[in-house]
C-alpha cells in the first residue's frame, strides 16, 4: 500500500487500519474490534454517501460537466447523475454457489 499516491492517504489510512486488526495476536480482541468496526460500518457508509453526493453537487455548481466529472472519478456518467440525486447503486442479487 506504500505506492500509492498521497491523494490516497486517507483511504490508505483507513485499510491499514482494518489490516492492523488482522494482526493483533488476541482473537477475543480481534473479534470485539471487528465487532464494533462492523456495528460503525452502516452509519459510516451513509456518512460517505453524503459526503460524496455533496462533492458531486458542489462540482456541478462550479459548472463541472457531468462528463468531467466522470472522468475525474473513474465513473460512469448515469453513475455521476446517480450520485448526484442521492440514488444508490443498484446491486445484483447474490448468485447461490454449486
Amino acid at each position: 500500500m506504500a505506492d500509492q499516491p498521497d491523494d490516497e492517504r486517507e483511504v490508505r489510512i483507513v485499510l491499514e487500519a482494518v489490516d492492523s486488526l488482522a494482526a493483533l495476536d488476541d482473537p477475543a480482541e480481534r473479534a470485539r474490534k471487528a465487532g464494533r468496526l462492523l456495528a460503525e460500518l452502516p452509519d459510516q457508509q451513509a456518512r460517505l454517501r453524503q459526503i460524496r453526493q455533496a462533492a458531486v453537487v458542489a462540482m456541478r455548481a462550479q459548472d463541472v460537466s457531468y462528463r468531467q466529472i466522470a472522468a475525474q472519478l473513474g465513473i460512469s456518467l448515469a453513475r455521476v447523475q446517480q450520485i448526484e440525486r442521492g440514488e444508490r447503486g443498484k446491486r445484483q442479487p447474490a448468485t447461490p454457489e454449486g
